[in-house]
């Protein structure tokens, strides 16, 4: 039996001989990264422990005119935005059909040029999940959140079945 301090705690850990001989604290050091990596994996929209999988994600690039997807179904949309500059899309209206996930966090792509220049624009990432049935138009704005005006709309019929 070994006791080590973790976090405050002593906890006795039962390890075989051959291990105390190899290094307590490599061993406990091993314990604590599995478990970081464990509990990290664990949030992770993309891991087997989630039920919506790789091939329940719709992907779509820019601003389409109509889509369908089937109830807990996922939409991942991007939208042309320039990092940086304080823009971004926003749904003008909240969805009673779809769930913006992840809405405190901005989300954007790399510009697509081997030598990227400031200003040039890239792609803001939003992620829904489909709810319930039913039909609705999203309207998306391309604002500062400080400001009136808007830069740029987006319009999209959304049918989930």
């Amino acid at each position: 039996v070994v006791e080590h301090y973790f976090f405050g705690k002593y906890y006795k850990f039962l390890i075989p001989d051959v291990m105390i001989r190899f290094n307590k604290n490599a061993f406990c050091l091993f314990c604590f990264l599995v478990t970081i990596i464990a509990c990290s994996n664990s949030n992770n929209p993309n891991s087997n422990n989630q039920k919506n999988n790789m091939s329940d994600t719709l992907y779509i690039v820019g601003c389409q005119e109509k889509m369908q997807i089937k109830v807990g179904s996922i939409i991942e949309m991007k939208l042309e935005a320039v990092p940086g500059n304080g823009y971004q899309w926003l749904l003008k209206d909240s969805s009673k059909i779809l769930e913006l996930l992840d809405a405190d966090n901005l989300k954007f792509t790399k510009p697509e040029t081997k030598q990227p220049v400031v200003g040039q624009p890239g792609h803001q990432i939003l992620h829904f999940k489909a709810i319930k049935k039913g039909e609705e138009v999203l309207h998306f704005e391309y604002k500062r959140t400080w400001e009136t005006e808007t830069a740029n709309q987006c319009f999209m019929k959304v049918e989930v079945n």
